[in-house]
């Protein structure tokens, strides 16, 4: 499937798979998958005020728990997150959504979906901190962590579609994109997992 910057561009924010993919070697060791690693490479600025603020006690919620589980109370919706990835970078949110996927690899992380069709927020994690069961599809995600903003060269959002589409089994042209991308995930502090909403 031969894909057009024009329709790529449109997964400017929801897109992440390659960049939050897991790695094959200890979470400590270096990323062996180039696309990854490219990524791993870009400096990130300093958590702000409000992600290097002491966390609270976690909210009470029905569910299973990983990680340091939910502490902040308010809701951001996913589509708020996209609309505006600079008001929300470096901090530390809450969102909700039903989990569309999972990694198969080291369960490292999970997609969720927002309140419109076709939008999604990445939850990662570094590998082992958290392991998301595959049975997770389909359950119902309250998760907390930072919101983190990764603009791309051209060259690295290359890699990374390539990388999107080889796990999707689908083929790809990097000849069909001609502008870079800003990958929006949310770096991954605990979450809730429970059949419903």
């Amino acid at each position: 499937m031969k894909r057009r910057s024009s329709q790529i561009l449109p997964l400017l924010l929801t897109l992440s798979c390659a960049v939050a993919a897991c790695d094959k070697q200890p979470a400590d060791e270096q990323c062996a998958e180039p696309a990854v690693q490219a990524v791993k490479e870009i400096p990130t600025a300093a958590p702000s005020a409000a992600a290097a603020a002491p966390v609270a006690e976690a909210v009470k919620l029905a569910g299973t728990v990983y990680g340091a589980g939910v502490s902040v109370a308010e809701t951001v919706a996913i589509a708020d997150i996209q609309a505006n990835p600079d008001l929300w970078a470096g901090k530390r949110v809450r969102v909700e959504g039903t989990v569309t996927d999972v990694c198969a690899k080291r369960g490292c992380w999970f997609n969720m979906a927002g309140d419109r069709p076709g939008e999604q927020m990445r939850f990662k994690v570094k590998d082992g901190v958290m392991v998301f069961p595959m049975s997770a599809r389909g359950q119902y995600a309250v998760a907390e962590g930072i919101v983190r903003k990764i603009p791309l060269d051209l060259e690295q959002t290359r890699r990374v579609l390539a990388h999107e589409a080889e796990e999707q089994g689908n083929t790809f042209d990097p000849a069909t994109v001609t502008e870079a991308i800003t990958l929006v995930r949310l770096d991954g502090a605990g979450a809730v997992l429970r059949a419903n909403k």
